[in-house]
């Protein structure tokens, strides 16, 4: 296997851990011990710390140390104001290339899972319908950007769909949404997707408090 394949897989590892909190921020990285866990050498490591820092995860301490900084609530207003201005600018794109037939089978789906209180399934369903939208725009640049960015918020998307109000009024943004692709009425679609996301910016940074 070669050095920059190791150091990719454990960029993911890292990356995934600290979005998902299991490395909280404040904990302390240290390469060496990085390299024992993982039995690798410490020029991977490096690499992947590196790449860490630069998606602002991540700060360097001395002696090879690192500390995970994780995302400050300006961070998730950032990210999700990113979010919503590229993913309207996918809709626009894609509003004419969505399939009747797969809207109408996503809004089953997620109205059948409105009573629910399974909220990974609730954040799956989401991820789905989103999903579906940004890559229907048939722009590659475009798709692997807001990919990039919802790399950084399925912790704050799950813990939010705990709560039974979120949960409640997602579905309601997501039915009113693909009702209104539906119809194909872009003017409606964009104004209930910015609401969307604002609403999920909101619950995202009261997930920092």
């Amino acid at each position: 296997m070669k050095t920059l394949t190791k150091s990719s897989i454990l960029y993911e590892t890292i990356f995934n851990k600290i979005i998902h909190g299991e490395y909280p921020p404040n904990t302390k990285l240290r390469e060496e011990k990085l390299a024992e866990t993982h039995k690798v050498s410490r020029t991977p490591v490096r690499e992947a710390l590196r790449h860490l820092k630069k998606d602002g995860l991540i700060e360097m301490l001395t002696n090879r140390d690192t500390r995970v900084v994780g995302l400050t609530a300006d961070d998730v207003e950032e990210v999700f104001q990113i979010r919503k201005v590229l993913e309207c600018l996918a809709l626009r794109f894609s509003v004419h290339n969505l399939s009747i037939g797969r809207l109408q089978e996503l809004r089953a789906e997620i109205a059948g899972i409105s009573e629910s209180d399974d909220y990974l399934e609730h954040a799956k369903v989401d991820a789905k319908l989103h999903t579906y939208m940004i890559e229907a725009s048939n722009k590659k640049r475009l798709i692997a950007i807001l990919r990039q960015l919802f790399r950084l918020i399925p912790r704050f998307q799950q813990i939010g769909y705990k709560d039974k109000n979120v949960r409640a009024q997602a579905t309601v943004d997501h039915l009113a949404l693909i009702d209104a692709l539906l119809y194909r009425d872009l003017t409606k679609a964009e104004v209930l997707l910015e609401k969307h996301i604002e609403r999920s910016k909101l619950v995202a940074i009261a997930m920092r408090d």
